[in-house]
């Protein structure tokens, strides 16, 4: 971990929602941490994997810098945390137009 967790403090979390691996080596990382509720653990994974599925889609169109995406270890990390699937998305918390 970037930061240890006995060091993690709410600084580290602003930093970490907006970019997760910044402050966490590995989406089990997150998992792993005492400090986070599992609510911001999913929250941080979900953040994690929007970025993981843009830099698949720059990849997917010859556009990345070579970076490997963590999106396999971050589902992986989700299942534990929410082995029924049933967190909310993350888009669900975003302003819908009607």
């Amino acid at each position: 971990m970037k930061t240890t967790d006995r060091a993690f403090n709410s600084l580290d979390f602003e930093r970490a929602v907006i970019s997760p691996s910044s402050v966490f080596d590995s989406p089990s990382e997150i998992v792993a941490s005492t400090k986070l509720s599992r609510e911001q653990k999913i929250d941080l994974l979900q953040r994690w994997a929007l970025d993981a599925r843009a830099l698949q889609r720059a990849t997917d169109e010859n556009m990345s810098g070579g970076e490997s995406s963590a999106l396999d270890e971050i589902n992986a990390a989700m299942s534990e945390l929410d082995p029924k699937g049933k967190a909310p998305d993350i888009f669900g918390k975003a302003a819908s137009k009607l």
